[in-house]
């Protein structure tokens, strides 16, 4: 096989690996474009396994990609969410569940109590389902030092590493009824659709309003949305589509030709325990292209 057809192979497995440890399509796909052009100079027979030495190609980029970035990631505005992506693909039954569930807006936010050695220990380890041996190479740790890593993580993070309950049938209807609800400005109605320990998580980065922390209960939450109602008629053709965020039943707000809000929602039965909010112009770019 070409150098092009090698790569073009994997290259999906490179991205989910890279938005996973980076939270962020441009700079996932500057990775695997990176890990394209090093890979171009290399001879192709004396790689022993094409997949490994790019998936270790990667994974090296994204942690340098993730210590650089460091202080910015520190100095951000107000409470920071993985820029969105927006599932249009079928996933094949082969595809894993941890796959899956990794994508999650809770499991990334979980992911950035990690430093970037021990979150690409982690995904490698309990998403993507490397051996040891393996990560040890990539990450160049002993493979004690990696288990270490994985089980601390695991004893960290406690009962957030179980798999999130897949939500319900109902899930897309009861995100066309908060959509309903958000619209109409309806208090109670949008109560009535959350739990009474519902979360809000909204990003904004500085550039555009939005809570800077997490809003908690049902009431204040429903009384946020109902606030923030009123900005929205003054938005040209502005409107609602249901979409997966994130791998979870989500919705995509848009207005003025562009993209306003994406929501992801996680569920508690046929109640929404967690809305994610991201606002941030910035990280809502890459939808108007239709990338990913």
């Amino acid at each position: 096989m070409s150098h092009l057809d090698l790569f073009t192979a994997h290259r999906r497995l490179l991205f989910e690996l890279a938005y996973r440890m980076l939270g962020s399509v441009a700079a996932s796909e500057d990775i695997v474009q990176e890990t394209w052009l090093r890979w171009q100079r290399q001879e192709v027979r004396s790689i022993d396994s094409p997949k490994a030495w790019l998936v270790a190609t990667a994974t090296r980029l994204a942690i340098d990609h993730l210590r650089s970035a460091q202080h910015t990631r520190e100095d951000y505005y107000g409470i920071w969410l993985p820029e969105p992506v927006i599932d249009t693909r079928t996933r094949s039954p082969d595809e894993s569940a941890a796959l899956a569930d990794s994508l999650t807006m809770a499991f990334m936010l979980m992911l950035e109590r990690l430093t970037p050695d021990e979150r690409a220990v982690f995904l490698l380890r309990e998403v993507f389902d490397y051996d040891y041996v393996d990560i040890a190479a990539i990450v160049e740790k002993s493979e004690a030092a990696c288990r270490q890593i994985v089980s601390r993580a695991k004893a960290r993070f406690g009962r957030e590493t179980s798999p999130p309950t897949p939500p319900s049938p109902r899930a897309e209807r009861i995100v066309q009824q908060f959509i309903e609800a958000t619209t109409s400005g309806e208090v109670h109605e949008l109560v009535a659709l959350l739990s009474d320990d519902a979360v809000l998580y909204s990003d904004g980065g500085g550039r555009v309003r939005a809570a800077g922390r997490p809003i908690h209960t049902a009431d204040r939450i429903s009384r946020f949305f109902v606030g923030v109602r009123r900005r929205y008629a003054e938005i040209a053709n502005c409107a609602f589509r249901f979409a997966r965020v994130n791998g979870r039943p989500g919705a995509l707000m848009t207005g003025d030709n562009r993209p306003i809000n994406a929501y992801t929602f996680e569920f508690d039965g046929d109640r929404i325990r967690a809305i994610y909010l991201v606002r941030n112009p910035d990280k809502l770019r890459h939808l108007m292209d239709g990338a990913n």
